[in-house]
């Protein structure tokens, strides 16, 4: 950490959000280390900086392949680590949410067993390398989106998506192929 960076997790969070031109990647690791996983997915949901969202993203044990380009307001939805991985050379739109844990919480529903059987969802996201994944979608737990595929903005994705396919709606649908 450079001489002087203060000590006062406060300041480390205005730091992060105002004055990361001035920071490497190294710097940024020292700043964030002892931050809860919750933390580093909240400060790079608002980031404005593509470059440290995606540091921040691999900092909270985000698998993110090279050239993706993340935009701001992603929401990360997880108790785990590593549930989400991103490939490659992918385009993710603003407000972008990946919900890798659904359930009730403390609600009595959990303890019904059909919505244990049915409702309640857990499952790691795949996002091959290539993707393009318009604003405001939502990527379902379980799920694997084939390379090259593009995902409609708004569209609420809940099975895999076929490689080089666009797909579009609420839930998503084939739309069509690109080769």
């Amino acid at each position: 950490m450079k001489k002087g960076m203060p000590e006062n997790r406060f300041d480390n969070y205005f730091i992060i959000l105002f004055g990361w031109e001035n920071l490497s990647f190294r710097e940024l690791e020292e700043i964030t280390r002892g931050m809860s996983i919750k933390m580093l997915r909240w400060l790079a949901m608002i980031h404005p900086d593509n470059k440290t969202r995606e540091k921040l993203l691999r900092l909270s044990k985000i698998e993110i392949g090279e050239k993706t380009v993340i935009n701001i307001g992603i929401n990360l939805y997880s108790n785990e680590e590593y549930v989400v991985k991103i490939g490659s050379r992918c385009a993710i739109a603003a407000n972008v949410s990946f919900i890798t844990e659904s359930g009730p919480n403390m609600s009595i529903l959990k303890d019904i067993s059909i919505v244990k059987e049915r409702y309640i969802k857990k499952g790691k996201i795949l996002i091959e390398d290539d993707v393009w994944i318009g604003d405001g979608a939502v990527i379902f737990p379980g799920v694997r989106i084939g390379r090259g595929a593009i995902i409609g903005a708004k569209s609420i994705v809940t099975k895999d998506i076929e490689s080089f396919t666009v797909v579009k709606g609420q839930p998503a649908k084939f739309s069509r192929g690109l080769e």
